[in-house]
């Protein structure tokens, strides 16, 4: 294939090569993209355990402190049921007492379910008592 760059100038080009080179940095940037997006991710998993860490315990308490017991309870047992069903390396489930390594990804997601967990029963806890206060004041 013949390409003109100016009036008198004429290049001729492999148009197979050509596009060949294009698919594969085409392939090079979508496998960067992929990377990039599992990196942020996991920083912003990684982001998200650390900000929970570091929590003053002023702050970790006034984010649980309108919690009920009812609730607090329930996110215990999401947080029990899934660790329950880990297994260690003999073939056998993990105990309260048992210390054991996870990767800061599946900390992360427990910790998101959990907060949402919480989070929906809490709302649905106050829908509750305005029901019953909106009853009460007819």
């Amino acid at each position: 294939m013949k390409v003109s760059l100016q009036k008198d100038m004429e290049v001729t080009v492999d148009a197979d090569a050509y596009l060949s080179d294009l698919r594969n940095e085409v392939t090079q940037l979508r496998a960067e993209l992929a990377l990039r997006k599992q990196e942020k991710e996991e920083a912003t998993r990684a982001d998200l355990l650390s900000y929970i860490r570091n929590l003053p315990d002023q702050q970790m308490g006034s984010l649980t402190n309108t919690i009920t017991p009812e609730v607090l309870q329930a996110m215990r047992s999401l947080v029990n049921n899934v660790l329950a069903g880990i297994v260690d390396d003999k073939g056998e489930t993990i105990g309260p007492e048992t210390v054991t390594e996870q990767s800061g990804n599946a900390m992360a997601q427990l910790c998101m379910w959990q907060l949402v967990v919480g989070y929906n029963l809490r709302e649905l806890e106050v829908r509750e008592e305005m029901e019953e206060r909106m009853e009460g004041g007819e």
